[in-house]
Parts: C-alpha cells; structure tokens; sequence
C-alpha cells in the first residue's frame, strides 16, 4: 500500500479547503492561505458549544496538505506577503450572525465561508470572475467528486481571477 502524497499548494495563496467529515456529503469548510508550501493559517468558524454558540478560529497550520481530510484545495487568489496581517483582520470582522440575508440561509462553515469570500471580493482583497454562489458550488461538486472517487485534489477556481 502506497503512501498518499502531500497536496502541491502554492505560497501566498488563498484556498478554501473542504474536509471530510464522514457521512455522505458532510464537509468541514475552511480558508487557508499559505505562507509557504508546507505551512499557512486556517481561518474557520467553530459551533463547539452547541447549534448556535459560533466561534470564529484562526490557527498556524504546518501540515494540512498532508492531512488525509482534506479533500479539496480550491485555489481561489494570490495574497502577498505584505498582505497577510490585513487578510487575517479582516477575515476576524466576518460577522457570526445567525442567519446571513445576503445568501438566506442559516450560519455554519459553509456560510461563513461564503459571507468571508464575498467580503474579500468587495474590498478588493481577491478579485473574483464568478459568483461567491458560483464557486460554492464549484467546490461542492468538486468535493464530492472526489470524496466517491476516494482521491483529493487542489484545483483553480473557475472564479480565480488573479
């Protein structure tokens, strides 16, 4: 039996990662930029606590493209260096409300991705060529794809636009 290699990521790149959660279509959503191939910073929301007590997270992560979860790195902008400390504030203002008017549906990881992306887009952090809804379901399709084939990817958004 063969080893699984490591997922090829990019530095000064921005993804959104889905992670196997078990089940069918369960995926855990996150964004990761990387500062480096091997290491970044993971940006998520946690609801640990119960349904409705979220909790945005952001952790130094030195090892996720080897970790077996992560089914899916959707490539989706190139955030220099310089912009790192800006992003990561930013992302921590992404607000944690229970229901999002813009997308019209209840918070979780995926929302919270969405409202982050879209807030991003706004203010001229990444510059998108789809819609926040259009690469939603990019990844999904994409996730699920590779969660039946049992295999795991890293792929350039159809939004990209950098």
């Amino acid at each position: 039996m063969s080893i699984p290699r490591p997922l090829s990521l990019e530095p000064n790149t921005l993804y959104i990662l889905l992670l196997d959660l078990g089940g069918s279509c369960l995926f855990e959503w996150k964004l990761y930029l990387t500062s480096t191939p091997t290491t970044g910073r993971t940006f998520h929301i946690t609801n640990e606590t119960g349904p409705i007590a979220w909790q945005y997270k952001t952790e130094v992560v030195y090892s996720i493209a080897s970790d077996m979860r992560v089914g899916l790195a959707l490539k989706i902008g190139v955030i220099g260096p310089v912009m790192h400390t800006a992003l990561r504030t930013r992302l921590a203002l992404v607000p944690l409300a229970l229901y999002s008017g813009r997308f019209r549906e209840g918070l979780c990881c995926r929302v919270w991705v969405k409202e982050a992306l879209f807030a991003l887009d706004d203010e001229g952090y990444i510059g998108l060529v789809q819609s926040v809804v259009d690469i939603e379901q990019e990844a999904r399709q994409l996730g699920m794809l590779n969660k039946s084939r049992g295999t795991r990817s890293v792929v350039r958004s159809i939004g990209f636009g950098g």
